[in-house]
């Protein structure tokens, strides 16, 4: 998926995203909770897709030396933690596949970024670049059957790396400090709302199907009765923590 179409995506959503991207809060929550025992005081840390700054602002929680934050697109949001935080927070906008972060940082932290990427494996391989040895990666991503319910119903999603793959993109750079699965269910009152949740996250494809009156109620009818809750109807994330330390073999004196 290109990273045009990817940021046409989130700075529409960028608006609505807070207030329904309850699993996302969850994760970046979660992620940082693993990733912060193993941050030194007084980092310098980069972070990958900032979005509307959920993980950065746990990561300020932190009181790092400086923090750089990395986003196609330039939230709100992100804007006014640099405008409160300018002596720390700094914004390098662009796409963190081909973008040179001159570095070296302590720590690279990334929540619910890096499934968009082309080739995250060559992704992965240049953040090596900006960590020393014992550095700290810390990601999220997610895993196959992530929005199963959408991506059965209508063909469109995105492919997902599953946990062995990611194990083996790292395994040449970083040792594997940890890497945790989870589930997390969401529950809307109609199929309807789960669009609405869809296009108010930028979270998928799911505006290039082909809708029309005939494929909608197809969609719901087939929505409820396989998904449906009794209450109404559920939405399963499935996403996978990684933290892996640098093996040193790519820093760059930089």
């Amino acid at each position: 998926m290109s990273a045009s179409f990817v940021r046409r995506r989130f700075s529409a959503a960028s608006a609505s995203y807070d207030a329904e991207a309850q699993a996302q809060r969850q994760i970046a929550s979660h992620l940082w909770a693993l990733a912060a025992p193993h941050i030194p005081s007084g980092a310098a840390i980069l972070e990958i897709g900032a979005g509307t700054g959920m993980l950065t602002q746990h990561i300020l929680s932190a009181q790092p030396k400086n923090l750089t934050v990395n986003d196609l697109y330039t939230s709100p949001q992100v804007q006014t933690l640099t405008q409160q935080r300018p002596d720390v927070l700094s914004v390098r906008e662009g796409d963190a596949e081909t973008l040179d972060f001159c570095g070296p940082f302590d720590a690279i932290c990334s929540a619910s970024t890096v499934q968009w990427f082309a080739e995250i494996k060559g992704f992965l391989r240049r953040c090596a670049q900006y960590l020393p040895k014992g550095g700290l990666l810390a990601f999220s991503s997610f895993l196959p059957g992530n929005l199963h319910e959408v991506a059965e119903l209508t063909g469109v999603g995105l492919d997902y790396a599953d946990a062995a793959t990611l194990q083996n993109y790292l395994e040449q750079d970083f040792n594997l400090v940890a890497m945790e699965q989870g589930e997390i269910t969401l529950d809307f009152a109609s199929p309807h709302d789960v669009l609405l949740h869809l296009r108010h996250t930028g979270v998928t494809g799911i505006r290039s199907v082909g809708w029309n009156k005939r494929r909608y109620l197809e969609f719901v009818d087939g929505y409820i009765s396989r998904y449906g809750t009794g209450q109404g109807v559920r939405l399963t994330y499935r996403p996978v923590y990684v933290l892996a330390a640098s093996k040193g073999n790519l820093c760059r004196n930089l």
